[in-house]
């Protein structure tokens, strides 16, 4: 009875310290361009954290979706933010928003983003 105290003794020993030894290792989450779930939208200052005002490049911009209205005026949805014509997010400016792509200026340049439509 006592040896078999010893042997769980020592597999519970053995388990705790292969459980150290490979928590060492630290996850990275690929967001695979698209916003990080694991960062909150509100910071600790209790204001709305969003990536989208933070662009200031081209490969900074995640067209995520549109809804067109040429009567009422379309919005295109940004690195999760909704966005109008005229609107600017960081230094990137939204000139034109069409059925299939937005148009955006980045840097006084006319830069042309489509849609993806996977």
């Amino acid at each position: 009875m006592c040896f078999n105290k010893q042997v769980i003794l020592v597999l519970l020993i053995s388990g705790m310290t292969l459980g150290l030894v490979f928590a060492e290792e630290a996850f990275k989450y690929n967001a695979k361009a698209r916003r990080d779930p694991f960062i909150p939208l509100i910071s600790e200052s209790g204001n709305y954290a969003s990536d989208a005002y933070e662009a200031s490049a081209a490969e900074d911009i995640r067209l995520e979706g549109i809804v067109w209205d040429d009567v009422k005026g379309s919005i295109a949805i940004i690195n999760g933010e909704i966005a109008k014509e005229g609107d600017t997010m960081g230094s990137i400016k939204i000139l034109k928003i069409n059925k299939d792509n937005v148009i955006f200026d980045v840097g006084g340049e006319n830069i042309k983003i489509d849609l993806n439509k996977e």
